[in-house]
Protein backbone atom coordinates (compact mmCIF):
# COMPACT_ATOMS: atom_id res chain seq x y z
CA UNK A 1 0.00 0.00 0.00
CA UNK A 2 1.33 3.55 -0.57
CA UNK A 3 0.87 6.06 2.31
CA UNK A 4 -1.89 7.65 0.80
CA UNK A 5 -3.44 4.21 0.99
CA UNK A 6 -3.70 3.04 -2.41
CA UNK A 7 -2.71 0.07 -3.86
CA UNK A 8 0.65 -0.06 -5.92
CA UNK A 9 0.98 -2.39 -8.84
CA UNK A 10 3.88 -3.68 -9.56
CA UNK A 11 5.27 -1.44 -12.37
CA UNK A 12 5.14 1.19 -10.24
CA UNK A 13 6.97 -0.71 -7.35
CA UNK A 14 9.56 -1.57 -9.88
CA UNK A 15 10.00 2.06 -11.10
CA UNK A 16 9.90 3.41 -7.73
CA UNK A 17 13.09 0.78 -6.75
CA UNK A 18 14.89 1.92 -10.21
CA UNK A 19 14.25 5.68 -9.27
CA UNK A 20 15.63 4.50 -5.12
CA UNK A 21 18.52 2.86 -6.50
CA UNK A 22 20.09 5.91 -8.99
CA UNK A 23 19.33 8.69 -6.51
CA UNK A 24 21.46 6.50 -3.91
CA UNK A 25 24.13 6.10 -6.70
CA UNK A 26 23.75 9.48 -7.14
CA UNK A 27 24.28 10.71 -3.81
CA UNK A 28 27.47 8.61 -3.60
CA UNK A 29 30.60 10.42 -5.42
CA UNK A 30 31.45 6.67 -6.42
CA UNK A 31 27.96 6.01 -8.29
CA UNK A 32 27.57 9.06 -9.97
CA UNK A 33 29.44 8.01 -13.45
CA UNK A 34 27.72 4.71 -13.63
CA UNK A 35 24.19 6.45 -12.41
CA UNK A 36 24.29 9.09 -15.10
CA UNK A 37 25.26 6.51 -17.87
CA UNK A 38 22.14 4.34 -17.33
CA UNK A 39 20.18 7.31 -16.83
CA UNK A 40 21.49 8.76 -20.00
CA UNK A 41 20.81 5.06 -21.44
CA UNK A 42 17.02 5.01 -20.73
CA UNK A 43 16.47 8.85 -21.97
CA UNK A 44 17.92 7.75 -24.88
CA UNK A 45 15.68 4.24 -25.35
CA UNK A 46 12.48 6.48 -24.40
CA UNK A 47 13.71 9.03 -26.79
CA UNK A 48 14.56 6.31 -29.76
CA UNK A 49 10.97 5.02 -28.95
CA UNK A 50 8.84 7.92 -28.81
CA UNK A 51 10.67 10.34 -31.33
CA UNK A 52 10.93 9.37 -35.32
CA UNK A 53 13.75 12.46 -35.30
CA UNK A 54 16.25 10.59 -33.45
CA UNK A 55 15.84 7.07 -34.70
CA UNK A 56 16.76 9.42 -38.04
CA UNK A 57 19.50 10.82 -36.40
CA UNK A 58 21.41 7.35 -34.80
CA UNK A 59 20.18 5.08 -38.17
CA UNK A 60 22.16 7.48 -40.04
CA UNK A 61 24.83 7.59 -37.79
CA UNK A 62 24.66 3.82 -37.80
CA UNK A 63 25.27 4.07 -41.56
CA UNK A 64 27.75 6.18 -42.06
CA UNK A 65 30.16 4.33 -39.30
CA UNK A 66 28.97 1.01 -41.17
CA UNK A 67 30.16 2.56 -44.22
CA UNK A 68 33.20 4.48 -42.85
CA UNK A 69 34.60 0.94 -41.21
CA UNK A 70 34.07 -1.52 -44.62
CA UNK A 71 35.70 1.44 -46.70
CA UNK A 72 38.86 0.78 -43.66
CA UNK A 73 38.60 -3.17 -44.53
CA UNK A 74 38.94 -2.43 -48.14
CA UNK A 75 42.03 -0.30 -47.73
CA UNK A 76 43.21 -3.14 -45.23
CA UNK A 77 42.80 -6.12 -47.88
CA UNK A 78 43.34 -4.13 -51.21
CA UNK A 79 47.40 -4.63 -51.09
CA UNK A 80 46.90 -8.57 -50.02
CA UNK A 81 44.39 -8.93 -52.45
CA UNK A 82 46.94 -7.19 -55.09
CA UNK A 83 49.26 -9.84 -54.16
CA UNK A 84 47.15 -12.57 -54.42
CA UNK A 85 46.04 -11.61 -58.16
CA UNK A 86 42.59 -10.72 -57.15
CA UNK A 87 41.96 -6.84 -56.92
CA UNK A 88 38.63 -7.17 -58.68
CA UNK A 89 37.79 -8.66 -55.33
CA UNK A 90 38.39 -5.53 -52.87
CA UNK A 91 34.52 -4.02 -54.38
CA UNK A 92 32.91 -7.25 -53.35
CA UNK A 93 34.68 -7.84 -49.51
CA UNK A 94 34.04 -4.46 -49.10
CA UNK A 95 30.04 -4.97 -50.01
CA UNK A 96 29.79 -7.91 -48.32
CA UNK A 97 30.94 -6.14 -45.21
CA UNK A 98 28.70 -3.47 -45.39
CA UNK A 99 25.89 -6.41 -46.08
CA UNK A 100 27.06 -7.75 -42.61
CA UNK A 101 26.83 -3.72 -40.53
CA UNK A 102 24.36 -1.81 -42.71
CA UNK A 103 21.38 -4.27 -41.36
CA UNK A 104 22.34 -4.40 -37.82
CA UNK A 105 22.94 -0.30 -37.35
CA UNK A 106 20.15 1.06 -39.92
CA UNK A 107 17.46 -1.38 -39.46
CA UNK A 108 17.29 -1.89 -42.97
CA UNK A 109 17.80 -5.53 -44.44
CA UNK A 110 17.89 -6.50 -47.92
CA UNK A 111 16.37 -9.08 -50.22
CA UNK A 112 17.17 -9.82 -53.33
CA UNK A 113 15.19 -11.36 -56.96
CA UNK A 114 17.03 -13.03 -59.97
CA UNK A 115 20.35 -13.05 -58.50
CA UNK A 116 20.54 -16.25 -61.13
CA UNK A 117 19.92 -13.95 -64.04
CA UNK A 118 22.98 -12.40 -62.71
CA UNK A 119 25.40 -15.26 -62.13
CA UNK A 120 23.84 -16.49 -65.69
CA UNK A 121 24.94 -13.32 -67.45
CA UNK A 122 28.14 -13.41 -66.61
CA UNK A 123 31.28 -11.33 -67.18
CA UNK A 124 31.96 -8.68 -68.38
CA UNK A 125 29.21 -6.78 -68.68
CA UNK A 126 27.87 -3.49 -67.64
CA UNK A 127 25.66 -3.15 -64.65
CA UNK A 128 23.17 -0.42 -64.64
CA UNK A 129 21.44 0.74 -61.29
CA UNK A 130 18.31 3.24 -60.24
CA UNK A 131 20.54 6.10 -57.95
CA UNK A 132 18.63 7.40 -55.19
CA UNK A 133 20.45 8.01 -52.27
CA UNK A 134 23.97 6.28 -50.35
CA UNK A 135 21.72 3.87 -49.15
CA UNK A 136 22.56 2.46 -52.33
CA UNK A 137 25.28 0.77 -50.75
CA UNK A 138 23.12 -1.39 -48.81
CA UNK A 139 21.81 -2.88 -51.91
CA UNK A 140 25.16 -3.03 -54.10
CA UNK A 141 26.59 -4.65 -50.91
CA UNK A 142 23.56 -7.76 -51.13
CA UNK A 143 24.14 -8.20 -55.03
CA UNK A 144 27.68 -6.97 -56.76
CA UNK A 145 29.44 -9.91 -57.75
CA UNK A 146 33.72 -10.36 -57.33
CA UNK A 147 35.31 -8.56 -60.74
CA UNK A 148 33.02 -5.57 -61.02
CA UNK A 149 34.57 -2.00 -60.39
CA UNK A 150 32.37 0.94 -60.22
CA UNK A 151 32.02 4.30 -62.19
CA UNK A 152 31.93 7.14 -60.06
CA UNK A 153 32.67 11.10 -60.68
CA UNK A 154 36.27 12.34 -59.82
CA UNK A 155 35.73 14.25 -56.89
CA UNK A 156 34.83 11.23 -55.42
CA UNK A 157 38.47 10.21 -55.28
CA UNK A 158 39.21 12.68 -52.68
CA UNK A 159 36.86 12.01 -50.02
CA UNK A 160 38.97 10.94 -47.16
CA UNK A 161 38.66 7.17 -46.42
CA UNK A 162 35.95 5.82 -49.03
CA UNK A 163 37.80 7.80 -51.99
CA UNK A 164 41.24 6.14 -50.84
CA UNK A 165 39.28 2.33 -50.70
CA UNK A 166 37.96 3.26 -54.29
CA UNK A 167 40.88 4.57 -55.82
CA UNK A 168 42.63 1.48 -54.50
CA UNK A 169 40.06 -0.94 -55.66
CA UNK A 170 40.89 0.42 -58.83
CA UNK A 171 37.35 2.17 -59.46
CA UNK A 172 37.07 4.01 -62.81
CA UNK A 173 36.75 7.79 -62.40
CA UNK A 174 35.26 10.16 -65.00
CA UNK A 175 35.62 14.31 -65.20
CA UNK A 176 31.57 14.99 -66.01
CA UNK A 177 32.84 17.86 -66.93
CA UNK A 178 35.05 17.36 -69.97
CA UNK A 179 32.87 15.40 -72.46
CA UNK A 180 36.04 14.53 -74.52
CA UNK A 181 37.77 13.25 -71.65
CA UNK A 182 34.87 11.58 -70.63
CA UNK A 183 34.21 10.05 -73.82
CA UNK A 184 38.36 8.51 -74.18
CA UNK A 185 37.44 7.28 -70.44
CA UNK A 186 34.61 4.94 -71.29
CA UNK A 187 36.64 3.94 -74.59
CA UNK A 188 39.57 2.48 -72.78
CA UNK A 189 37.23 1.21 -70.09
CA UNK A 190 35.56 -1.06 -72.89
CA UNK A 191 38.62 -2.08 -73.38
CA UNK A 192 40.11 -2.50 -69.96
CA UNK A 193 36.43 -4.85 -68.95
CA UNK A 194 36.85 -7.16 -72.22
CA UNK A 195 40.47 -7.73 -71.09
CA UNK A 196 40.08 -8.29 -67.81
CA UNK A 197 36.70 -10.33 -68.03
CA UNK A 198 35.50 -7.63 -65.31
CA UNK A 199 32.08 -6.24 -64.45
CA UNK A 200 31.35 -2.24 -64.48
CA UNK A 201 28.65 -0.81 -62.23
CA UNK A 202 27.74 2.31 -62.57
CA UNK A 203 24.49 4.70 -62.50
CA UNK A 204 23.39 6.32 -65.82
CA UNK A 205 20.84 8.81 -64.15
CA UNK A 206 24.05 10.35 -63.13
CA UNK A 207 22.76 11.80 -59.95
CA UNK A 208 20.66 11.04 -57.39
CA UNK A 209 17.03 10.63 -57.67
CA UNK A 210 15.90 10.75 -54.02
CA UNK A 211 12.45 9.92 -55.56
CA UNK A 212 10.06 9.48 -53.34
CA UNK A 213 7.74 7.35 -55.79
CA UNK A 214 8.37 4.70 -58.76
CA UNK A 215 9.93 7.26 -61.02
CA UNK A 216 13.47 7.26 -62.90
CA UNK A 217 15.18 10.16 -63.97
CA UNK A 218 16.69 10.31 -67.69
CA UNK A 219 19.45 8.91 -68.48
CA UNK A 220 23.14 9.78 -69.68
CA UNK A 221 24.32 7.97 -72.64
CA UNK A 222 27.71 7.15 -71.01
CA UNK A 223 27.04 3.42 -70.50
CA UNK A 224 25.34 2.85 -73.44
CA UNK A 225 28.06 4.08 -75.65
CA UNK A 226 30.50 1.57 -73.22
CA UNK A 227 28.07 -1.10 -73.96
CA UNK A 228 28.43 -0.69 -77.48
CA UNK A 229 31.78 0.14 -77.61
CA UNK A 230 32.43 -3.01 -75.90
CA UNK A 231 29.87 -5.27 -77.39
CA UNK A 232 28.92 -5.60 -73.53
CA UNK A 233 25.14 -7.20 -72.71
CA UNK A 234 23.80 -4.49 -70.11
CA UNK A 235 22.20 -6.16 -67.04
CA UNK A 236 19.28 -3.63 -65.48
CA UNK A 237 19.40 -3.89 -61.68
CA UNK A 238 16.78 -2.30 -59.74
CA UNK A 239 16.39 -0.89 -56.09
CA UNK A 240 13.04 -0.07 -54.30
CA UNK A 241 11.95 3.05 -53.67
CA UNK A 242 13.45 4.21 -49.78
CA UNK A 243 10.37 6.21 -49.49
CA UNK A 244 8.07 3.74 -47.14
CA UNK A 245 11.17 3.55 -44.36
CA UNK A 246 13.32 6.52 -45.75
CA UNK A 247 12.77 9.88 -46.32
CA UNK A 248 15.85 12.70 -45.47
CA UNK A 249 13.33 15.95 -45.97
CA UNK A 250 11.45 14.02 -42.95
CA UNK A 251 13.83 13.07 -40.89
CA UNK A 252 12.35 9.54 -40.70
CA UNK A 253 14.37 6.37 -40.99
CA UNK A 254 12.22 3.44 -40.07
CA UNK A 255 13.50 -0.37 -40.17
CA UNK A 256 12.37 -2.73 -42.78
CA UNK A 257 13.70 -4.56 -46.05
CA UNK A 258 14.41 -2.93 -49.31
CA UNK A 259 14.63 -5.11 -52.38
CA UNK A 260 17.18 -5.61 -55.54
CA UNK A 261 15.68 -6.86 -57.98
CA UNK A 262 18.30 -8.20 -61.78
CA UNK A 263 16.18 -7.77 -65.02
CA UNK A 264 17.11 -9.96 -67.93
CA UNK A 265 20.48 -8.77 -69.55
CA UNK A 266 19.96 -6.79 -72.75
CA UNK A 267 22.50 -7.77 -76.02
CA UNK A 268 24.10 -5.31 -77.61
CA UNK A 269 25.86 -7.51 -80.74
CA UNK A 270 25.63 -5.67 -83.68
CA UNK A 271 24.61 -2.46 -82.38
CA UNK A 272 26.56 0.74 -83.05
CA UNK A 273 27.17 4.29 -82.31
CA UNK A 274 23.67 4.83 -84.29
CA UNK A 275 21.59 2.70 -82.21
CA UNK A 276 22.87 4.27 -78.85
CA UNK A 277 19.52 6.52 -78.20
CA UNK A 278 17.10 3.46 -79.16
CA UNK A 279 19.10 1.16 -76.74
CA UNK A 280 19.03 3.83 -73.43
CA UNK A 281 15.52 4.05 -74.15
CA UNK A 282 14.88 0.62 -74.04
CA UNK A 283 17.31 0.36 -70.86
CA UNK A 284 15.15 2.83 -69.13
CA UNK A 285 11.60 1.20 -70.20
CA UNK A 286 12.70 -1.97 -68.63
CA UNK A 287 13.90 -0.27 -65.16
CA UNK A 288 10.67 2.00 -64.97
CA UNK A 289 8.47 -0.89 -65.84
CA UNK A 290 10.48 -3.38 -63.28
CA UNK A 291 10.30 -0.60 -60.53
CA UNK A 292 6.47 -0.73 -60.39
CA UNK A 293 6.90 -4.55 -59.52
CA UNK A 294 8.86 -4.13 -56.16
CA UNK A 295 8.76 -1.99 -52.62
CA UNK A 296 10.33 -1.01 -49.69
CA UNK A 297 8.41 -2.96 -46.76
CA UNK A 298 8.54 -1.43 -43.33
CA UNK A 299 9.22 -3.78 -40.78
CA UNK A 300 5.63 -4.93 -39.24
CA UNK A 301 3.95 -4.97 -42.82
CA UNK A 302 2.12 -8.28 -43.70
CA UNK A 303 2.49 -8.59 -47.35
CA UNK A 304 0.01 -11.09 -48.97
CA UNK A 305 1.79 -13.53 -51.18
CA UNK A 306 0.43 -14.53 -54.80
CA UNK A 307 0.97 -18.36 -53.29
CA UNK A 308 -1.43 -17.94 -50.32
CA UNK A 309 -3.36 -14.48 -50.79
CA UNK A 310 -5.12 -12.87 -48.17
CA UNK A 311 -8.17 -14.65 -47.36
CA UNK A 312 -11.16 -11.93 -46.72
CA UNK A 313 -13.45 -12.44 -44.46
CA UNK A 314 -17.31 -12.95 -45.26
CA UNK A 315 -20.16 -10.82 -44.16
Amino acid sequence: MSKHGQPVTASAAAARKTENALLLLLSNPRGRAPALAAASAILLLLLWRRSSRVRFILRVAGFVLAGTFASLVGILVSPFLWIAGVPGNTNWVVARTMLTLGPLLTGLGVKVEGREILERAGLPAVLVCNHQSALDILGMGAILPKNVVVLSKKEIKFVPILGWFMALANNVFIDRRNRTHAIETMGQVATYLKKKKYGLWLFPEGTRSRQRDDSILPFKKGAFHLAVQGQLPIVPVLFSTYGPCYDKKEMRFDSGTLTVKVLEPIDTTGLGTADVDALMERTRTAMAEGLKTIRTVPSGTIVASAAAPARVKAD
